[in-house]
């Protein structure tokens, strides 16, 4: 029983050692995320005024990195960018975010309906860009 079970953890070590391509010869990935997020300035001015700062990789507010982080947004699978733009969409209609909690500290940050709309367009049209549609 040990021989067998020292056998197959060898062939599965070994395996991990090989390149597998695709029949076209290219290397193929775990599904990673190949295409890069293009963020317009405008939109970027958007997010740094309204998101940016509980949505980075070094924000203190651990329940909005967690939910999405712009930093690591080009570093993820594309069917997790996919879903992370969607949600954007998704939350801007239904008047999620930003949070009340948040503008009620800093209510110079409240995104105008135009931004929203920005938004809204930007994560739609970019999600739908890496679908391939």
């Amino acid at each position: 029983m040990r021989k067998l079970f020292f056998t197959l953890l060898m062939a599965v070590t070994a395996l991990l050692f090989f390149n597998f391509t695709t029949p076209g010869g290219e290397v193929k990935a775990n599904d990673s995320n190949d295409k890069t997020i293009e963020i317009p300035e405008n939109v970027q001015t958007i997010l740094d005024n309204s998101c940016y700062g509980c949505h980075n990789s070094d924000s203190k507010n651990q329940k909005g990195r967690d939910k999405l982080s712009f930093d690591k947004l080009n570093s993820i699978k594309t069917y997790k960018v996919i879903g992370k733009l969607t949600d954007i969409a998704d939350v801007l209609n239904e008047g999620e975010m930003p949070p009340k909690k948040f503008l009620d500290n800093y209510p110079e940050r409240a995104l105008s309906d135009e931004d929203k709309e920005t938004l809204k367009n930007w994560a739609t049209d970019a999600a739908a860009n890496l679908a391939g549609k």
